[in-house]
């Protein structure tokens, strides 16, 4: 990904980014203002910032308040700060890497001293402070749902889950292919209300259970032997460490089109739609892990 020419900005043009750049230390100050003679004659420096994002058209914010500005090297001048004082800032990137992904990443208490220059790279994550990654449910369709079943091998007894199950199909479809159990975890409200709605049409209310919640918080995936997956390449890695760590051996994990990270799935198949369109299906199989 190429980098844009990096942009200076002196304190006029980072009004509107910068409203309430220092309020953090404004509000420690207020409580003991330094006598007036101590304050006329304090050493003013100001710093700078180069902030790296992970995409040109990605939303920065500092102190809340969004910077408005483009490119994935972006520099900036802070205004006048006090010589000697320790100033600490939030800082947050939200970006979609398609058009159903969105994420938002923040570096909280990023420190420095008036008159240093930072560096802050915002294209890693920061696993202390996990990305918040939402995504727009695009359905699958319903004959590729059941070539995700076939790969998947659901047999009778299979325990399966599904981060973001949308309208319920694919858990509908897994336990009519035998499973014993299928829990969805779903971020959106109405969606899980949506698929609630279509596990009691099917009858399988007490074979189906739709959780609200993170999926990438979700603590049950030990319990399952068949993960499905339709969520983007951002949030398969992202789950990646949880289902590796918790996902007991001979569990499979199958996903539509998107994959995680460097590990490639043992199989993977490319089926014709009845739409006539293409469509990848990813197959992993947990092994044992080595002592």
């Amino acid at each position: 990904m190429l980098f844009h020419a990096a942009r200076r900005f002196g304190l006029a043009a980072l009004v509107v980014g910068f409203v309430g750049f220092a309020s953090h230390l404004a509000a420690q100050e207020a409580k003991a203002p330094p006598a007036k003679d101590e304050k006329k004659d304090a050493k003013k420096l100001k710093s700078k910032l180069k902030i790296t994002v992970p995409q040109d058209d990605a939303d920065l914010l500092i102190e809340g308040k969004s910077t408005k500005l483009d490119g994935q090297v972006r520099e900036f001048e802070t205004p006048e700060l006090e010589a000697g004082k320790m100033y600490e800032y939030l800082f947050s990137v939200t970006w979609q890497p398609n058009n159903y992904t969105t994420i938002t990443r923040t570096r909280d208490k990023v420190r420095f001293t008036a008159g240093e220059d930072i560096a802050l790279d915002l294209t890693k994550e920061d696993k202390a402070i996990p990305d918040k990654v939402v995504i727009r449910w695009v359905p699958t369709p319903d004959d590729i749902v059941l070539k995700m079943i076939e790969l998947a091998g659901v047999k009778a007894g299979d325990v399966v889950y599904e981060p973001g199950p949308g309208d319920g199909r694919v858990l509908i479809a897994a336990v009519k292919a035998g499973a014993a159990k299928a829990v969805g975890i779903e971020y959106d409200k109405a969606k899980a209300v949506e698929a609630r709605d279509a596990v009691k049409k099917a009858g399988l209310a007490d074979k189906i259970e739709i959780k609200e919640g993170d999926a990438l918080k979700e603590d049950g995936y030990g319990n399952a032997n068949v993960i499905f997956l339709y969520m983007g390449d951002e949030f398969d890695n992202a789950l990646r460490p949880n289902l590796e760590k918790s996902l007991k051996p001979g569990s499979r994990i199958v996903s539509h089109r998107f994959k995680m990270g460097d590990w490639e799935p043992d199989q993977t198949k490319t089926i014709r739609g009845e739409d006539g369109d293409e469509y990848l299906i990813h197959l992993w199989t947990i092994k044992e892990k080595k002592k």
